[in-house]
């Protein structure tokens, strides 16, 4: 089944295909224009979400949000944000990170051990995205030996990435 994202960091409706129905040349086709691009701005989202940038960054402003007149402690703002061409989003699953074979990281992970293995990845070249349907397993590896694998929490096969591509289709 297909599902409708909002999502503020796109500003517009983007269509979201489950990976689990999607053929292998679909998936190849939508990880290539990332192949060979380093990675930045690697970093933990909220709880334990993953954020990776690929390509030239790009600035995001968006429309000024009014101060609240019920809090004297608000204030009015804008919220800005920089994205990559394509942004990576791990989340809602179980994940690591290896270097050379060394797991620095998972989900359960200390906030500093994710930002040490975080740092790892930063500026590693994506190189290959293999995805398990029967267990819903991926596992992303980059070119300098880093590695992110992902499983689901449970037995439920939910999305655990999203891909915002720079032609605006999310996989």
């Amino acid at each position: 089944s297909e599902r409708r994202v909002v999502s503020s960091a796109v500003a517009h409706l983007v269509l979201v295909r489950p990976i689990r129905a999607m053929s292998p040349e679909i998936i190849e086709k939508a990880f290539a224009p990332i192949r060979g691009i380093p990675c930045w701005n690697v970093r933990q989202g909220h709880g334990s979400f993953l954020t990776l940038e690929f390509g030239s960054p790009k600035l995001k402003i968006g429309e000024v949000r009014p101060r609240s007149s019920d809090d004297p402690y608000a204030y009015a703002r804008r919220f800005i944000s920089i994205h990559g061409d394509s942004h990576l989003w791990i989340y809602c699953c179980g994940w690591r990170i290896a270097q050379d074979g060394n797991v620095l990281a998972c989900n359960e992970s200390t906030k500093e051990s994710i930002a040490t293995a975080c740092r790892a990845l930063e500026g590693q070249a994506f190189s290959e995205f293999t995805f398990r349907p029967e267990s819903g397993s991926s596992r992303f590896m980059f070119d300098l030996g880093g590695k992110i694998s992902t499983g689901p929490y449970d037995d439920e096969l939910l999305e655990q990435r999203m891909l915002y591509c720079a032609d605006g289709n999310v996989l």
